[in-house]
C-alpha cells in the first residue's frame, strides 16, 4: 500500500495546525483571569464538545448517534463524569450500530 505525497502533506499540515491551536490556547488562557464565571464555562466545554459531535448525526436520524447522545446525557446527569459520558456514548452508539440495521 502506498501513500501519495499530497496525503502526507495534508496530514502534516493538519498536525501543525492542531499543535498551533493547542499551544495558542494554552498561552492565551494564561492571560485570562479565571473567575468563577470563566471556570463554569471551562467546566461546560467537554459536554459541549460531545454534544457538538453527536447532535448533527442525531438530527439527521442516525440511530447510533441518537443512542450515544441519550447515553451521554444520562451518564453525565447521573454519574457527573465527562469520561463516563464519553464511554457511555461510544458504547451505546457501537451497540446500536452492531445490532440494528
Amino acid at each position: 500500500m502506498s501513500v501519495d505525497a499530497g496525503t502526507l502533506a495534508a496530514i502534516g499540515i493538519m498536525a501543525i495546525a492542531t499543535l498551533f491551536n493547542r499551544t495558542a490556547g494554552f498561552f492565551l488562557m494564561r492571560l485570562i483571569p479565571v473567575t468563577p464565571r470563566v471556570r463554569k464555562v471551562l467546566d461546560c466545554l467537554p459536554g459541549a464538545v460531545l454534544v457538538a459531535l453527536l447532535a448533527p448525526g442525531a438530527v439527521h436520524g442516525d440511530k447510533g448517534m441518537i443512542a450515544g447522545l441519550v447515553a451521554a446525557l444520562l451518564a453525565a446527569r447521573f454519574l457527573r463524569s465527562d469520561i463516563a459520558a464519553v464511554v457511555a456514548a461510544m458504547a451505546a452508539a457501537a451497540a446500536v450500530r452492531a445490532f440494528l440495521p
